[in-house]
């Protein structure tokens, strides 16, 4: 079979599994995989679903990891003790609480390079912040998966362009200027986007957080926090110098010693709800991720989509770049870098790469709201408590259309624009 008629009966498949037989997406996706898998080969290739499976298994570790730090923060109180002092020291002013809160999840997304695990680590800390500022929750959690994802982009990792460079066999070596150029001015255009959107706290809560928790329960509050970036911050400046045990070991290290202020019971909370809900249909919506790129590799797949941008010519190779968040609703961020990231590299070989490679990663993160699996708006309405995922991303667009514009820009002018960035 060939390659474009197996793509029909993969996507085949994963309507009638979806939409008819009202399977969740992760089976639904999970069983297109198989479908396809055995169309294409003519046999089942076990072998490929279980090692797809765990094509992802960091993120998926890294996932629970940062639920279960987040549940015992929120569990030990810690996480109210930060937010109670963060506005004292701030006075209310939403600006710079916005601001404090950005730079908290900007620093999480740059020494990880993982949205998901950003909004998961800092989101806990940032929620009852952005509560009392007068945020809803769905703007609430918008502002988290922006800044989050804002951070993912920036350098020094960001693993979509990590993924795309190592697609093209380049170095990931002076992506900085490009990198900021494309993250900062989003990050910092939804500060001002979410201040106008805060309303000021009620009197009550003023008095309530004035008379509330002394200095000390605030540092305290601020401690697991700190040493988690501080930490990352350390590994990123020293990274020869300093072992890295990895993101899920950093984080189950940093929550252990939050134990003490947890109790027994509420640890035993704390782990139910970070191995359940949301982080755990995440995560199997990446298993089934997984299997699918897996297959799509195997079968052929993958090499047609391959081909065809770099057949395209302008204007179309431009407008197809529109697929890559909508495609990523499917494949997530990583997904649509490792497999459409890499074509579309080569498809604009004609200019900077390191340009080209900055805008195409930015673009493929903006499937961290994409619809179905969103995973960093999903992880922070989960934060905020927020169910509803289209009301975020609706919170969100401003912000993210800033953000395509800034990388469709790059792609067009990248040729003048190398002189000033990359120094070509």
């Amino acid at each position: 079979m060939s390659p474009p008629l197996q793509l029909l009966l993969c996507a085949a498949a994963f309507f009638f599994f979806l939409r008819v037989l009202r399977w969740s997406f992760p089976l639904a996706l999970a069983a297109a995989a198989i479908v396809s898998g055995v169309a294409g080969t003519l046999e089942f290739p076990f072998r490929h679903f279980v090692e797809g499976s765990f094509g992802y298994l960091n993120l998926m570790l890294a996932l629970f990891a940062g639920a279960w730090f987040g549940q015992a923060a929120r569990q030990a109180g810690l996480a109210e003790g930060f937010s109670q002092g963060l506005l004292r020291l701030t006075r209310f002013h939403a600006v710079r609480n916005l601001a404090t809160v950005a730079a908290l999840l900007f620093a999480a997304g740059m020494f990880t390079g993982l949205a998901g695990v950003a909004v998961l680590t800092v989101g806990a800390f940032a929620a009852p912040v952005l509560r009392r500022i007068g945020l809803s929750p769905h703007d609430a959690a918008a502002f988290i998966a922006l800044e989050a994802t804002c951070g993912m982009i920036a350098p020094p990792v960001n693993l979509p362009a990590m993924m795309i460079a190592d697609g093209v066999n380049m170095p990931f070596l002076n992506f900085d200027r490009t990198l900021l150029l494309i993250s900062v001015p989003v990050a910092l255009f939804s500060v001002w986007l979410f201040a106008r959107r805060s309303g000021a706290p009620k009197e009550i809560d003023r008095r309530e957080n004035d008379a509330g928790v002394p200095v000390r329960h605030a540092l305290l509050g601020a401690t697991p926090l700190a040493l988690v970036l501080g930490f990352w911050l350390l590994l990123r400046l020293f990274p020869a110098q300093i072992y890295d045990p990895g993101v899920p070991a950093v984080l189950v290290v940093t929550g252990l010693l939050m134990l003490p202020f947890v109790g027994l019971r509420a640890f035993r909370a704390s782990v139910q709800t970070a191995l359940s809900g949301t982080p755990l249909y995440l995560a199997a919506a990446l298993v089934a991720v997984g299997m699918l790129v897996q297959i799509m590799t195997l079968t052929g797949m993958r090499g047609w989509l391959v081909i065809q941008p770099m057949a395209a010519g302008a204007p179309w190779l431009q407008m197809l770049l529109v697929t890559l968040p909508v495609l990523g609703g499917v494949l997530t961020s990583a997904g649509t870098a490792n497999i459409l990231g890499v074509p579309f590299a080569f498809a604009f070989i004609d200019q900077d790469m390191i340009i080209n490679v900055s805008a195409l990663s930015s673009i493929a993160a903006i499937s961290e709201f994409m619809p179905p699996t969103a995973v960093g708006a999903a992880l922070a309405g989960y934060v905020v408590g927020e169910g509803r995922l289209l009301r975020i991303v609706r919170a969100a667009l401003p912000s993210l259309a800033l953000l395509f514009a800034i990388s469709m820009a790059l792609i067009v002018y990248a040729k003048p624009l190398a002189r000033f960035l990359t120094g070509a």
